[in-house]
C-alpha cells in the first residue's frame, strides 16, 4: 500500500501492529513500525508526527542496538529534515545514514543515502559533489536491479541537469525515469518526474508541453495525497502562467502553494514563493510590497543555507534598490548575487547575474558595461532558453541604442522578437498565446522605437501592426485537427508546428554541439549531420509552404494576420477620404500611426498602459448604461479624445477625412470609438467621422478585395433570424423593421430560426440580420457561439449552436452580417475582467475570415426596444450608402432623437469589412 501511494491506509494498519508489538512488548517491531509511521506521516505532510515518530524510532533502535535498522532512521529523520529547510541537519542525519549502512554492508542503504545527501547538496548549490552522490545512486540501484531507486537517481539527475542549465539533457532521463515508475506502478515517483520534466520543457521554451506535464502531476498529486509535491507543482505551474504574462492566475497558484506549504512547515519553499509573488508585483507597480516580500524571501533563505534561492533574491533586491535610486546597494546585492552564482560552478545562475548587472547598467546609462555583461549572459544561456535570449536581445538593442549605434539596435530588436516568437510558437493554449505576447510588448515597442529613429516609419508601422491580430490563428493553432475547417486554416496550423519543430531541434543541435571536443565519439559528427540537415528541410518547408499559401489564398492569410504586414499595400488599399489610425500600447507611452493615401505620420502619447486600462475600463462601463437624454458626456470620452484622435487633428492629418478606420490594441479594442467626445466642439467621433474597427492593417488589402460574390437583393433574398421572440420580445419589431426596409427579405422566428436555416443563408448572396445571443466562451474561444434554435435531434450541425470553428469551415457569400446580440464584437479577454491581451478572436473576424463582406457586431448588451430602432434606420440608409456609411448615419440618426441620444443606444455598434457597395432594389 505504501509503495503505491495509500499513505493513509498503510498508516492506519501499521497503528493496528504498533498496538500490538506494544501489548506483547516487542521492541524491536515496535522501533520498525514506528520508522514506517514516520514515513507515511512524512509523506502525507505532517511533518511534526514524522519526526516524532522518527525520533522515537531511532531511540529505540540506538537502544536497542539494532544497527542494521539505524540506516532506515538516519535516513528517513534526514530527508524530513531536507524537507523543512534544516540543511545542516539533514547533511549530518544523511551522513550518519551512510555511515550505518557502511558498517552493515548495506549496498542499497549506500545508494539511498549518498542519493538523498546529494539532494541537500543541490539545495547548497553544491553541484559537483550533489552530481557525484546521484551518479553513485543510480550505479547501485542499477547493479542491484532496483528500478524504483533507478527512476529517483534519474529525476534527481534531471533535476540536477535543469538547475544547472542543461535541460537538454534532463528530459531523456526524466522520461526514462517515468517509464521505470510507469513498469513498477509507482505513482509518487511519476508525480516527480513529471514535474520535473515539466521544469525542463519549459526552461527550453516548450512551454505548451510543459503545461502537460506539470498539471498531469498536479492530478496525480492529489489523487496520492502528497501534499509536498501538489505544493511543487502548484508552484511550478504558477511559474508558467507568470513567464506567460498571465500574472493574476499566477498570483492564485502562488498564493496555493504558499498554504500548502506554511501548513508543512516548508520554509524553503515559502521564501520562494514570496519573491515569486514579489517579482509579479513588481511587474504591476506594487513596488513597497514587491520589495518587502523579498526582503523576506532572503531571510529564510538565508537562514536555510538555500544558495541559488539566495541568489535570485538578491538578483530582485538590486532591481528594486536601483528602481529606488540606491545604486550602492544595488552594486552590493549585485556583488552578493555574483559570487553566489560562481560557488554554483553552473551556468544558468551566472547568465541571471549577467543580466541583472546589464539591467542595471543600463538603467545607470553605463552602456558599455551593459554590453560586456550581455555578452558574458550569452556565453551562459542553457541551450533552448529563448526566454533569457530575448532578454540579451533586448538589453542589446537597448545598449546600442544608447550608443546611437541604431543599426545594431535594430538587428538585435529584430533577434530578440524572433526569440519571442520562438516562446509563443511552443504555446499550444491560444490565450497563454496572446497574453504572452501581451506582456512582452516592450521588446516591440523598442524595436518601434529604435526603426523611428532611425527615420524608418513604414519598418516601424510594420513591426506594430504584426503585434496585433492574430488570437484568431493563436486559436486555431492549439484547437488541433477540427474537420469544418478550411484548407488555408489547416496548412497555418501545419506551418506553425513547422515552426516549432525548427526551434526544437535547433536546441538539440546547440546541445550537440557544446559536447566538449574530448567526449565526443565517432556518432557525433553522423548525430550532427542529421539534425543540420532535418533543420534545413524544416525551415526550408516553412518558407515553401508559406510562398504557396500566400499564393493560394493571400486575402485569408491576411485576415488570420498571418503574413507579413505590407506598408505599401495597406496605403494604396485607402480611398481619398480615409485615415487609417493604428495604435501600439506600450509600457509608458502609446504610439499612435496615421496613414493616408499621402503618407504616414507617427505621434507619442503620453499615457502608460495601466492607466490607459483603467480609463478604458470607465469609459467602456460609463458608455455601456442607459442614460437621460440630457446628461452631458462622462469626462472619460473627452479626456480620451484629447488623448487618442486630438494629435492627429491638431496637426491637419485628419483633413479632408470622412473615415477613420481604427486598429486598437491592448485594452483599446474594447473602447467605443465612436463615442469619444470633442469637448470644443460638443460632437461625438461619430458625428464627424464614419468609424470602422479592423483587426490589423494586414487584414485590409484582403478586406478590400471583396472575397464574398456579388448579387442583386430581390433575386436571392435576404433574412432576419429571431430564434428567442419570448425572451427578447423587441427581436419581433427588430424583425419587423428589418422586413420593412430590405424589399423580398423573409424572416426565420422562433423554431424557424436554426441553425441549418442560418447556414443556407448565409451562403447566399443576401443580407443576414442575427437578432439573438451572442455567447463568448472565455475558455476556448473557438466555441463561442451564436444562439438559434435546435433543429433535428441528433444533428450536430443543426444543434442551435453556431461556433466559432464550425463557422470557419463555411463559404459565406453574404455582402453583410449583421451580428445584433451581446458582446459580438469583442475576444474573450474583456469576459474575464482582466484584459491580459488584445484577443481579437471574435466572431466578427471569424465571419469575415468565411467570406462575409461586412460585419456589424455590438460590445455590449443592446435594451430590445433601441436595437429595433437602430437596425429599422441602418437599412433605411443601406439603399443609398455603404455599410460604414451607413452605420454612421444611423449613429447619428439616434443621436437626434429624445429617446436614444445617449451613446449606450448607438455607439456599442462596430462596422468590420472592406465591402463598399451592396446592391439593395429600391422599392
Amino acid at each position: 500500500m505504501y509503495w503505491r501511494g495509500e499513505y493513509d491506509s498503510a498508516r492506519s494498519l501499521w497503528s493496528v501492529d504498533l498496538v500490538r508489538a506494544r501489548s506483547s512488548n516487542d521492541r524491536s517491531t515496535e522501533a520498525r513500525l514506528l520508522t514506517w509511521q514516520g514515513l507515511a506521516a512524512w509523506r502525507l505532510g505532517d511533518y511534526r508526527e514524522a519526526r516524532r515518530s522518527g525520533e522515537a524510532a531511532l531511540a529505540l533502535k540506538l537502544h536497542l542496538g539494532l544497527t542494521r535498522e539505524l540506516f532506515k532512521s538516519y535516513n528517513a529523520l534526514g530527508l524530513l529534515a531536507w524537507n523543512e529547510g534544516r540543511l545542516l541537519d539533514a547533511t549530518e542525519l544523511l551522513r550518519a545514514a551512510s555511515a550505518s549502512a557502511l558498517a552493515v554492508d548495506d549496498r542499497d542503504g549506500l545508494a539511498k543515502a549518498a542519493g538523498n545527501l546529494a539532494l541537500v547538496q543541490t539545495e547548497l548549490a553544491e553541484f559537483a559533489l550533489a552530481r557525484v552522490g546521484f551518479t553513485t545512486m543510480l550505479q547501485a540501484a542499477r547493479t542491484l536491479s532496483d528500478k524504483r531507486v533507478e527512476g529517483n537517481a534519474l529525476t534527481n539527475l534531471g533535476m540536477l541537469d535543469i538547475r544547472i542549465g542543461d535541460p537538454g539533457s534532463a528530459i531523456p532521463r526524466l522520461q526514462e525515469a517515468r517509464r521505470l515508475y510507469h513498469s513498477i506502478g509507482y505513482g509518487p515517483g511519476q508525480v516527480s518526474a513529471m514535474g520535473q520534466l515539466g521544469v525542463a520543457y519549459q526552461v527550453t521554451g516548450e512551454l505548451q508541453l510543459a503545461l502537460a506535464a506539470v498539471d498531469s502531476a498536479l492530478r496525480l498529486s492529489r489523487i496520492l495525497h502528497l501534499r509536498q509535491e501538489e505544493a511543487s507543482n502548484l508552484e511550478t505551474l504558477a511559474h508558467l502562467h507568470q513567464e506567460s504574462g498571465d500574472w493574476r492566475r499566477a498570483l492564485r497558484l502562488y498564493a496555493e502553494a504558499q498554504a500548502l506549504n506554511g501548513e508543512l512547515g516548508l520554509s524553503v519553499e515559502q521564501a520562494t514563493d514570496l519573491r515569486l509573488e514579489a517579482e509579479i508585483q513588481l511587474e504591476l507597480g506594487e513596488t513597497d510590497l514587491a520589495r518587502r516580500k523579498a526582503t523576506e524571501a532572503l531571510a529564510l533563505h538565508g537562514t536555510a543555507q538555500a544558495r541559488v534561492e539566495e541568489m535570485q533574491d538578491h538578483i530582485l533586491l538590486a532591481d528594486l534598490a536601483q528602481m529606488d535610486g540606491q545604486p550602492v546597494s544595488a552594486r552590493e546585492h549585485l556583488r552578493l548575487a555574483r559570487q553566489l552564482a560562481a560557488n554554483t560552478g553552473a551556468r544558468t545562475p551566472k547568465a541571471q547575474v549577467a543580466l541583472a548587472t546589464a539591467r542595471i547598467s543600463l538603467q545607470a546609462g553605463n552602456y558599455q558595461a551593459s554590453l560586456r555583461a550581455l555578452r558574458e549572459a550569452r556565453s551562459n544561456l542553457a541551450y533552448g532558453d529563448f526566454a533569457l535570449e530575448s532578454q540579451v536581445q533586448g538589453g542589446r538593442a537597448a545598449a546600442f541604442r544608447g550608443l546611437g549605434k541604431l543599426d545594431s539596435a535594430a538587428l538585435a530588436g529584430y533577434a530578440g522578437i524572433e526569440a519571442l516568437e520562438r516562446v509563443r510558437g511552443s504555446l499550444g493554449s491560444g490565450p497563454l498565446r496572446t497574453s504572452f505576447l501581451a506582456s512582452k510588448i516592450a521588446a516591440y515597442s523598442q524595436l518601434v522605437d529604435i526603426l523611428i529613429e532611425k527615420g524608418n516609419l513604414e519598418g516601424a508601422f510594420e513591426v506594430a501592426d504584426a503585434v496585433r491580430g492574430r488570437a484568431l490563428l493563436e486559436h486555431l493553432s492549439s484547437a488541433g485537427p477540427t474537420p469544418e475547417v478550411t484548407p488555408t486554416v489547416r496548412t497555418l496550423t501545419a506551418a506553425d508546428e513547422m515552426l516549432r519543430r525548427s526551434g526544437a531541434l535547433a536546441a538539440e543541435l546547440a546541445n550537440l554541439d557544446d559536447t566538449p571536443p574530448g567526449e565526443r565519439d565517432s556518432s557525433y559528427e553522423a548525430m550532427r549531420g542529421y539534425l543540420v540537415a532535418q533543420l534545413e528541410q524544416s525551415r526550408n518547408s516553412f518558407e515553401v509552404l508559406l510562398l504557396h499559401l500566400a499564393a493560394r489564398d493571400a486575402p485569408a492569410v491576411q485576415l488570420l494576420n498571418a503574413g507579413r504586414t505590407h506598408y505599401p499595400s495597406v496605403r494604396a488599399s485607402l480611398r481619398s477620404d480615409e485615415a487609417l489610425l493604428e495604435y501600439l500600447v506600450g509600457p509608458e507611452q502609446v504610439h499612435l500611426f496615421l496613414v493616408t493615401p499621402s503618407g504616414i505620420r507617427r505621434y507619442t502619447i503620453a499615457a502608460k498602459a495601466e492607466d490607459l486600462t483603467a480609463r478604458t475600463r470607465l469609459a467602456r462601463e460609463l458608455a455601456a448604461r442607459p442614460r437621460s437624454p440630457n446628461d452631458q458626456p462622462p469626462p472619460v470620452l473627452s479626456a480620451l479624445y484629447d488623448l487618442l484622435i486630438q494629435p492627429a487633428r491638431t496637426a491637419d492629418g485628419l483633413s479632408g477625412v470622412r473615415r477613420l478606420l481604427i486598429v486598437p490594441h491592448g485594452a483599446l479594442v474594447y473602447l467605443p470609438f465612436a463615442a469619444l467626445h470633442n469637448r470644443q466642439s460638443g460632437r461625438y467621433l461619430a458625428e464627424d467621422y464614419a468609424v470602422m474597427a479592423l483587426p490589423a492593417a494586414a487584414a485590409l488589402p484582403s478586406l478590400r478585395g471583396g472575397r464574398a460574390a456579388q448579387g442583386s437583393m430581390p433575386e436571392y433574398g435576404s433574412t432576419v433570424f429571431a430564434p428567442y421572440p419570448e425572451a427578447l420580445p423587441a427581436t419581433r419589431n427588430e424583425s419587423a423593421a428589418f422586413l420593412r426596409a430590405v424589399p423580398g427579405a423573409q424572416a426565420q422566428i422562433g423554431g424557424k430560426a436554426t441553425e441549418r436555416a442560418l447556414r443556407k443563408a448565409l451562403e447566399r448572396p443576401g443580407l443576414v440580420h442575427l437578432a439573438t445571443h451572442g455567447r463568448m466562451n472565455s475558455g476556448n474561444p473557438m466555441f463561442s457561439r451564436l444562439d438559434l434554435s435546435p433543429g433535428q435531434r441528433g444533428d450536430l450541425g443543426d444543434d442551435g449552436k453556431l461556433e466559432v470553428h464550425e463557422l470557419l469551415g463555411l463559404k459565406i457569400r453574404s455582402p453583410l452580417v449583421f451580428l445584433s446580440g451581446c458582446e459580438t464584437g469583442v475576444g474573450a479577454a474583456w469576459s474575464n475582467r482582466y484584459q491580459p491581451g488584445e484577443d481579437y478572436a471574435t466572431l466578427s473576424q471569424a465571419f469575415l475570415y468565411a467570406g462575409a463582406g461586412s460585419v456589424v457586431a455590438t460590445l455590449w448588451p443592446i435594451a430590445d426596444d433601441g436595437a429595433a430602432a437602430f437596425a429599422e434606420r441602418f437599412y433605411h440608409h443601406l439603399y443609398r450608402e455603404a455599410a460604414l456609411e451607413a452605420l454612421a448615419s444611423a449613429q447619428r440618426d439616434l443621436l437626434r432623437t429624445g429617446t436614444y441620444r445617449a451613446p449606450y443606444y448607438w455607439a456599442a455598434y462596430q462596422v468590420t469589412g472592406g465591402r463598399e457597395t451592396i446592391e439593395v432594389a429600391q422599392k
